[in-house]
C-alpha cells in the first residue's frame, strides 16, 4: 500500500485525482489529506485531518511522511513557499542532497518518445557545482525508473564550444566533471535537435555519444526548461508531470492550472521512484 499526504487537499481538483487514482489502482494506494477547508469527499476516498492554518497544513502533511507513516509529499492547494520551507527544516531530516530539482517525465505519443527533463522549476540559474548535483539528482531517478545507463544531454544553442556561450561554458564544465562516468554518458553542449531527433544527427552528419537518443535532456537555466516545458505540452501534445528530488521521499508539487492528467502523471512519476 502506498500513502501519499497531500497538503491542501480537500479540494475538488484533487478529489478528481484521487478519483482517477482509484480507480487505476484499486486498493493499492491510500490518500491522507489535511486541510483548512471542510471534507468535501467520504471516508472511502482519504483520510481527512482538518488544519487551522496553511502552516498547521504544512507541518502535519511533511510530519507524516518524515514519520515514514507516508511515501509520497502531494502539494494540494497551498503555495509553493509554504510546504517547501517546511519540508526544508531541519527537525524533519528530510533534505539528503546539497540541490533540490525538478525532474519530469515527457510524454509524447505523436512521436512514440519519452524522456526526462530537468531542471525546469527549481533552480533557476546554476553554478557549474549546482549543475552537478542536478545530474546526480536526475542519475538517481533514471535508476529507480529502469534506466540503467541514463544518456544525459546537457542543452545549450549549439553543439560546440563556445565561450561567448555561458549554456556553452556550463555543458562544457559540467560533461568534464563526469567524462569518466562509468552509470551514465553525460554530454554537453548539445542543441536540442541532435539530443532528440536521429533525422536531425543524420542530416547534419553528427556524431556524439548522444545521436537523437538522449534519455535526460538537462537544461542550462530555468527559463530555458520552463519554456521547453510548456511548449511540449501546448504545442506538442505531451503529456507532462514532475516531481522535485533531492530528499527521502518524492515530492509532487501540482498547480491548480495543472489538469488531472498531469496531476495524475506526476503521481505515477512519484511511484516509480519508490
Amino acid at each position: 500500500m502506498i500513502t501519499v499526504s497531500v497538503a491542501g487537499g480537500s479540494q475538488p481538483e484533487i478529489s478528481a485525482l484521487v478519483n482517477r487514482v482509484n480507480e487505476e489502482y484499486p486498493g493499492e494506494v491510500r490518500f491522507a489529506v489535511f486541510d483548512t477547508n471542510i471534507n468535501i469527499a467520504d471516508d472511502t476516498t482519504w483520510d481527512y485531518v482538518h488544519c487551522e492554518s496553511e502552516l498547521a497544513m504544512a507541518e502535519k502533511a511533511v510530519e507524516l511522511v518524515a514519520d515514514e507513516k507516508a511515501d509520497i509529499l502531494l502539494k494540494g492547494i497551498i503555495p509553493t513557499h509554504t510546504i517547501l520551507k517546511e519540508l526544508l527544516n531541519k527537525r524533519h531530516g528530510l533534505k539528503t542532497q546539497k540541490v533540490l530539482s525538478h525532474v519530469a517525465l515527457i510524454d509524447m505519443p505523436a512521436k512514440n518518445k519519452s524522456f526526462i527533463l530537468t531542471d525546469s522549476a527549481m533552480n533557476i540559474a546554476p553554478t557549474t557545482e549546482s549543475m552537478i548535483e542536478i545530474v546526480e539528482n536526475v542519475k538517481q531517478v533514471a535508476k529507480k525508473t529502469g534506466i540503467s545507463k541514463p544518456k544525459i544531454a546537457l542543452l545549450s544553442s549549439a553543439e560546440t564550444f563556445n565561450p561567448k556561450m555561458p549554456s556553452s561554458v556550463l555543458a562544457t564544465e559540467v560533461a568534464e566533471h563526469f567524462k569518466d562516468s562509468e552509470d551514465s554518458i553525460v554530454y554537453g553542449p548539445i542543441s536540442f535537435d541532435l539530443a532528440t531527433s536521429e533525422e536531425s544527427c543524420e542530416h547534419k552528419r553528427f556524431e556524439a555519444p548522444i545521436k537523437g537518443d538522449a534519455d535526460i535532456l538537462v537544461v542550462p537555466t530555468i527559463d530555458t526548461g520552463n519554456t521547453l516545458y510548456k511548449a511540449l505540452t501546448i504545442f506538442a501534445d505531451a503529456t507532462a508531470g514532475g516531481t522535485l528530488v533531492g530528499t527521502k521521499i518524492p515530492v509532487v508539487l501540482t498547480s491548480r492550472s495543472d489538469s488531472t492528467e498531469s496531476k495524475l502523471h506526476s503521481l505515477k512519476f512519484a511511484m516509480q521512484q519508490l
